[in-house]
């Protein structure tokens, strides 16, 4: 094991790829181990659908930017706009999340953000949906939140 202490440099384009994909995958490891004894937690707002399908988008666009870091780092270009857009989709999906849990005043405005948000991860991840379950596992859980926030959006 190498550490920055005991090497001369750790610099390049790869380097950083593969400092930030290790670092991206320790963080990731307590969600990995959380995700294996899954449990529902039992909102009781007015807005559960939308707080569930953010928590489920916002997992598995974890779980996918984790993969698409590692592929970047082994040099697969391809996942550059699927990582981007996976990137921008986890805050605004987190934000949505908790504006729904306490029904407060700029929800409409975050729905919106967060519809716009899944739509590109979901094109973005579609191409890899073949190839990389977690890429399948992203688009499904975007399409899902985007079908559910249509939804609120008509009645709000």
């Amino acid at each position: 094991f190498r550490t920055m202490s005991n090497t001369k440099e750790f610099t390049g384009r790869r380097g950083f790829l593969l400092g930030t994909a290790a670092a991206v995958t320790a963080a990731a490891m307590p969600a990995v181990a959380a995700d294996k004894h899954k449990h529902h937690h039992h909102h009781h707002g007015k807005h559960n659908n939308l707080v569930d399908a953010a928590e489920e988008c916002v997992a598995t666009g974890k779980t996918c930017l984790n993969h698409c870091i590692f592929l970047l780092g082994e040099g697969d270009t391809s996942m550059r706009d699927c990582s981007k857009n996976v990137n921008e989709m986890i805050p605004v999906g987190e934000a949505m999340g908790t504006l729904a849990l306490s029904d407060l005043k700029n929800l409409v405005v975050m729905a919106e953000a967060c519809l716009a948000s899944c739509k590109s991860c979901a094109a973005a991840c579609e191409e890899h949906i073949e190839d990389h379950i977690e890429c399948k596992d992203c688009y499904e859980a975007c399409n899902n939140t985007i079908e559910i926030v249509e939804a609120y959006l008509k009645v709000a």
